[in-house]
Formats: C-alpha cells, sequence, structure tokens
C-alpha cells in the first residue's frame, strides 16, 4: 500500500511539473506573441519569474527524489534561458560613482507621479519639501539628459515652478516638453526632456487615440555630443488605471461574493484592453522609431514587465542598461494603493535602452518613496 501511494504522489508531481513547463515555455515565447491577437500573453508574462522558481523546486524535488526525472525540469529551463536573461541581472556589484567617466554621457529617467509623494496624505503640506527632495536627486546625480514622466509644470508660481528650478537652478538650458492643462488649472502635466547637451530638433509624437485618455504622448530631442547626434525619446505607455476599486480587488482575492465576481471580471477586462494598447503603442513607437536618422536612445515607463510583447519589440535590437550592470530582479514600482503588490519584488516596468554601438558603463536607481516609481541612472558611452 505504502508504494501505492507513493507512486500516486510522484505521478501526481510529475503532472504538475508538466504543467507548469508548459506554462513556463508559452509565457518564454510571449515577447512573440501580439496582444492585439493572443491577449492572454500579457497576463502570464507577469507570472514568468514566479513560474521558473517552481520550476527551481521541482529540479531540486527530483534530484532527492527519482534524479532521471530532474532532466526534465532542467531542459525546461535551458529552453526558456532567453527569456529568463530578460528579468535577472548579476552584473553588478560596484557601487555607482558619483564622478562620471570622460565621454560618457549620464542619463536619468523617472516617473514622478506629479510630484504627489508615496504617502499621498502628504501632499499638500509637504508639496515644496517634496519638489525639493526629487531635485536634491537630480542635482546629487548630475545627469546630462533627464526624461521625465508625469512632470508637472506650473508657470504661475514662477520660481517655484519645478521648470523654473531645472532651468535655471541646475543648468538644464534645454528641454523639450509635451503637456497638457490639467482640467484647467494653468498646471501642465507630461512627458519632459531636459538636457545639459544641446537640442538641435524635437516634438511631440502623439498616439493613436484610445478609449480614454489615460497615457502620454511620447516626447523626442536630438542632442549634440561631440561629433554625434543621438536621438532621445522618453516613453510613457498606456497605465492600467487602477483606481481604489481594482487595488481592492487585488487586496482582497478571497471574497466570493457576487460584487467580487463583478469587480474581478471587470479588473481583468481592464488589464486586457490595456495590454492590447500596449501592443498598438509598442509598434506605434517602433516605427516612429525607424524614421529616426540617428542612433535611438529610449527611456521611460512602459507599464509592462521584461517577458512582455512590449519590451520586446520597444527595446528591439537595443540594449538594456540595468541587464548590463544591474543586480537582482530591479523592480521599479511600489504601489502605494495595494499592499499586495507592495510585495512583489518583480515589478520592473521602466527601463533606459541604447544602441549596440554604446555601453553602459555603470547604472544604479533609487528615489524610494519620493514617487511609486525608482528613478534610472546609467552612464553610456561609444565603444
Amino acid at each position: 500500500m505504502g508504494n501505492f501511494f507513493k507512486s500516486v504522489s510522484v505521478g501526481v508531481m510529475m503532472l504538475l511539473n508538466i504543467c507548469v513547463a508548459a506554462l513556463y515555455l508559452v509565457c518564454s515565447f510571449a515577447p512573440y506573441m501580439h496582444p492585439k491577437t493572443w491577449w492572454f500573453t500579457g497576463f502570464l508574462g507577469l507570472f514568468f519569474p514566479y513560474l521558473l522558481v517552481i520550476l527551481l523546486l521541482f529540479l531540486l524535488f527530483w534530484i532527492f527524489v527519482r534524479i532521471k526525472w530532474a532532466l526534465f525540469p532542467l531542459l525546461v529551463m535551458l529552453a526558456g534561458s532567453s527569456a529568463a536573461g530578460k528579468h535577472v541581472s548579476f552584473k553588478g556589484g560596484d557601487d555607482f560613482s558619483l564622478k562620471k567617466s570622460p565621454a560618457s554621457i549620464r542619463f536619468m529617467s523617472w516617473n514622478l507621479r506629479h510630484f504627489i509623494p508615496f504617502d499621498e496624505s502628504m501632499f499638500k503640506p509637504d508639496q515644496e519639501k517634496h519638489l525639493q527632495l526629487i531635485l536634491d536627486q537630480v542635482k546629487k546625480y548630475q545627469p546630462d539628459v533627464i526624461c521625465f514622466q508625469e512632470f508637472v509644470s506650473m508657470p504661475g508660481q514662477g520660481n517655484k515652478d519645478p521648470m523654473h528650478n531645472l532651468e535655471h537652478v541646475l543648468g538644464y538650458k534645454y528641454h523639450q516638453f509635451a503637456g497638457e492643462d490639467i482640467f484647467g488649472t494653468s498646471q501642465y502635466s507630461g512627458i519632459a526632456i531636459f538636457s545639459r547637451l544641446p537640442i538641435i530638433n524635437g516634438n511631440e509624437v502623439p498616439f493613436p487615440a484610445t478609449a480614454d485618455a489615460n497615457t502620454e504622448n511620447t516626447v523626442f530631442a536630438d542632442v549634440i555630443h561631440g561629433a554625434d547626434t543621438l536621438r532621445i525619446y522618453a516613453v510613457h505607455l498606456q497605465s492600467f488605471g487602477f483606481g481604489a476599486r481594482e487595488y481592492g480587488v487585488i487586496d482582497d482575492v478571497k471574497a466570493k461574493n457576487d460584487s467580487s465576481v463583478i469587480q474581478s471580471k471587470q479588473l481583468l477586462k481592464k488589464m486586457r484592453n490595456t495590454f492590447y494598447w500596449h501592443g498598438v503603442q509598442s509598434d506605434f513607437i517602433v516605427n516612429e522609431m525607424a524614421s529616426s536618422p540617428f542612433p535611438n536612445f529610449v527611456m521611460g515607463d512602459l507599464n509592462d514587465v521584461p517577458g512582455s510583447y512590449t519590451y520586446s519589440s520597444v527595446r528591439g535590437e537595443k540594449k538594456d542598461a540595468f541587464l548590463e550592470k544591474g543586480t537582482g530582479l530591479g523592480a521599479t514600482y511600489t504601489s502605494s494603493s495595494s499592499f499586495k503588490l507592495q510585495l512583489l519584488p518583480t515589478l520592473r516596468i521602466d527601463y533606459i535602452f541604447h544602441p549596440q554601438q554604446y555601453e553602459a558603463l555603470q547604472f544604479t536607481q533609487g528615489g524610494k518613496r519620493l514617487s511609486d516609481h525608482a528613478f534610472l541612472v546609467s552612464d553610456i558611452r561609444k565603444k
């Protein structure tokens, strides 16, 4: 009888292993499946790192139970190794040097969340203090080029305007900004590129119209560095637009009443719609970059993880600065509204991509709780 139960248990474990392996392989190929058609791959991309961990556990299990069967999860992991390599990096280790290497360009990218602190209750009383904390980070790292998402300019506030501080206090006299007036308040929100290097050309590149306005148009700037002209794209793809209701569903997944079921379906529908528009918008950016006469650098918030079609298409043949010089999983987003999302270490959705003929010398990220996104800083040099 004991051998029977042991055989059944081993059979069940192998069945589970096969199911996990199948999902893992589908996730591995998700970056090549357009969400306009294969919408479910957007969801699978979120689970790839966790499926990899489960496969590792299966590998250890079979080593101790039936070592010959350990070959199965090992081969599956090897089949998806290229996808796994997009999620984790072990290239870093040295401390980031504030002294910039000669001939390199220091880039910074940061979703500022409209200058709203991570703790929203502190927004009004600490507005000026919070802005100064953000400017202090810029002053500390002294980037040559900055790409801000969800940047807000308030011209009516004079020298308290973030735009004024960056231009006249921190010395970023070149900028390209695509901002829209927020509810007629003379506060302009959008994507901004600030540069100490000369900008000789730039423009806003409107996305195709979506079902809602939950996105920011792409901005590009042509920057002069030595004898080279570089085109910098600052991007922010459509947000999922989660509110209190959606975050409540995420944090209370155990609820089984009719209302929670309806809300869960609405949540999944909203995510499916967002994945669809990510595919449309990423294709649009790729087509736009194809017309560029200069080497393309892309920075910003893609609102999608490395195991996605969005990441794969926008990155293309370019290098990911984090994978070159970063360490670990490199999560860049921390939800201020959902406790469970705060625990996820895999939400890397902000990136710095650069051409193959350049190399990242160092990379860091920080700004914890100054926004719900970390800032990225990387020194990049032509080979």
